[in-house]
Formats: structure tokens, sequence, C-alpha cells
């Protein structure tokens, strides 16, 4: 077992065994992935991996691209940035990836960025709706996801159609947070809107006091843009006040989260997502994706899933426009020729001068049964 397997054995293993066929191992376009499976954001990653384990593993059962295996290497980052920057220099030192899939998060993307740049090779769907990633174009970044400041405006726009004028926003005060409450913070301003802004630790230990200044000017709207580990506080300490207006936040907040520990304290958070539902049949990838997650041995979808086998799905699709040997300058060129790229009712985006991604947005609510609807 050579250095990079002792240190991510249990992922790396997982990787193997189940996404790529080891006879042809030489062949293989090796693909590497850095995930927080540990840490406070173990329960992202593992829902990462495992919807781009069941597209690469379906693509593989279908005999690869060109014939050759996809074989995914995967370390864990635990969402710090020093350790993806390490993971990602790793991997190119000691397998030479053609592409790097599926990094997570403000902050590690941040530290990442330049590193691909370094090592000119490309990384498709990067979770994060950050500016960062899009101005100015990284040309070795390929975002799948919309923007915070589209899921922005989409929520803007809501509140406007619903004649909301008063609002207070809840932020953590990390990285994510703070861009996310800029990006609403910029689209309230461009609809002629204003509204006051409460920050928070990023683990929402003040969120008392945080939520008791946040509704004293009474205001007809919430606004949270913190990650789940921090919503969950403060929407609780949210119940306890007499605020009975809407709460609105951002996609990063993952839903089952929230309903499994807040339970019907949860009804009513409406949420920007940039994926369709994925227990819903309507949109043909997500079929897509329950077909295959089945065919993994794993049983619970997720918005974290189904985005990862989107991202999987952008990857491979570049891979075939890469010409039979993929190389790294190869799969930025291939991907750069989707224009308007129809993934199964979900459409991305890529030029030589813009790296799009996607524009879906749509605003989803956990209704009374606890269940993410339309």
């Amino acid at each position: 077992m050579n250095r990079l397997s002792l240190i991510a054995a249990v992922p790396l293993t997982l990787s193997l065994q189940l996404v790529s066929a080891p006879a042809h191992a030489a062949d293989a376009i090796v693909v590497g992935r850095s995930l927080a499976l540990s840490g406070p954001l173990q329960s992202y990653g593992e829902a990462k991996r495992d919807g781009g384990d069941a597209y690469i593993q379906k693509v593989n059962a279908a005999g690869g691209v060109g014939g050759r295996p996809i074989e995914l290497v995967t370390l864990d980052d635990a969402y710090a940035p020093a350790r993806t920057v390490e993971n990602l220099k790793k991997m190119a030192s000691e397998r030479g990836p053609t592409a790097f899939l599926g990094l997570f998060g403000v902050p590690t993307i941040a530290a990442a960025l330049p590193v691909l740049v370094e090592l000119k090779i490309p990384a498709v769907g990067l979770t994060s709706g950050t500016d960062a990633l899009r101005t100015p174009m990284n040309r070795y970044a390929f975002p799948v996801r919309a923007s915070y400041a589209d899921e922005a405006r989409k929520l803007v726009n809501h509140v406007k159609t619903v004649n909301i004028t008063k609002i207070s926003v809840i932020y953590s005060e990390n990285p994510f947070g703070q861009s996310v409450k800029e990006s609403l913070l910029s689209a309230l301003k461009e609809a002629g809107l204003t509204a006051n802004a409460f920050k928070v630790d990023p683990a929402a230990k003040d969120a008392a006091a945080a939520v008791r200044q946040a509704v004293a000017g009474e205001p007809q709207a919430v606004f949270l843009t913190m990650l789940s580990q921090a919503a969950v506080p403060v929407l609780t300490e949210l119940t306890k006040t007499s605020f009975h207006g809407a709460q609105y936040t951002f996609s990063p907040v993952d839903t089952s989260t929230v309903t499994k520990q807040l339970g019907e304290k949860a009804r009513g958070l409406a949420i920007t997502q940039v994926v369709p539902i994925p227990s819903g049949m309507r949109v043909r990838v997500v079929a897509e994706y329950l077909e295959a997650l089945k065919a993994l041995g794993r049983s619970t979808p997720s918005f974290y899933g189904l985005e990862a086998f989107i991202e999987a799905k952008v990857l491979v699709e570049g891979l075939k426009r890469a010409g039979p040997k993929p190389s790294p300058a190869s799969l930025v060129k291939g991907l750069e020729t989707m224009h308007d790229f129809d993934l199964g009712g979900y459409y991305v985006s890529y030029r030589p001068d813009a790296h799009i991604g996607s524009l879906f947005v749509e605003i989803d609510m956990i209704n009374y049964a606890g269940v993410v609807s339309r």
C-alpha cells in the first residue's frame, strides 16, 4: 500500500471498491476528491461522496469513458483549508489525476483556487456559490451550482411579490455567513429594500441575544445566512419569541439535519435550493439519481447527494469531449464546449470566457409534515 493509501485508507478503499475496476487500474482515468468525511460537516461530505460514487459506478458499469474506467481517489479534509491544499497536492504528485471533483465550502475552495492554477488541474463541481469562484474567472474552476447572488435575487424577488419590506438578517461571523449576507444585502439594495443585520458566532452560542435583537424591530421576515449547525439554535430561539413572520435561508442549510433536530419547529422554513427536490420524479436527472443511488446500496437521497451526482455527470461529459486520451488541459477545453447542456432537465453552460454552470434556483419549504416541498 502506498503512502497515499495509508493516509486515507478508509475513503480510498471505499472509492476503489465501489466505483472503479481494479483489473484495469493502469488504464483508469484518475479523479481526485477532497471531502469533509470527518469533523463538523461530515454529513455534507458523506452525501457528496455517495452522490458522486453513484454516478461513477453507473458509468463504469457501462464501460467507462472511451473504454476506460474512472478511479475515484478520495481523501478526508475535515473541512480544513490547509488539509484541502495538502490533499490536492498529494493526489497530484502521487496519482496524477485528470481532474478534481466536488470541492466543498467557502474557506476550503478559497484555499484551493490558487492551487488549481499552480497544478493546472481543473476542478468540477465546486460546492459554493461565492462570487470569488466566478470573479475573476479561474480557468481551472468549473462550478455547477448557481451563485449565492442568484439565490439572493430569487428570494428578494419573492419577498417583493408578497410585500415584505421590514427585514432582519442573522448571519454567521465566518467566511460563508458573511459572503451570503453580502450577496443578500446587495440584492436587497438593487430592489430598493434594506435590512438590519445581526451576527452570531459560527456555532451560534450567542443565538439568543442575536435573535432578541433581530426581532426587536418587529420584522416581517428573518433571513439566516449560516450552515445547519448554527441555523438549528437560531431557529430554536426564534420559536421562543413572539415572532410569527417568514423565515428564509439558503441552500447550504441541510434540510434533513434541520428537520431531524427541530421537528415541528422547522415548519414553514423557506429554503432556496440549487438542485430539484431529490425525492421527486418531475425532473429526469432526479429519477436517474434515485436509480443509481439504489444500485449503490444507499437508500436516503439528499440535496447534496443529487448535487454531487450532477457534478459527476458534468465531469464525465467533459471527459467525453476531451478526446481519446483526456488530460487536464483537454478536459478544460472539453468542458468549455458545454453550452446550455441538458443533464436531464438541469442545464449547465461553460465558455472559455465564462464558467457559469447552472442558473437553477427554486424556493422550497418545510411543510407541516416535516417534508420539503415546493
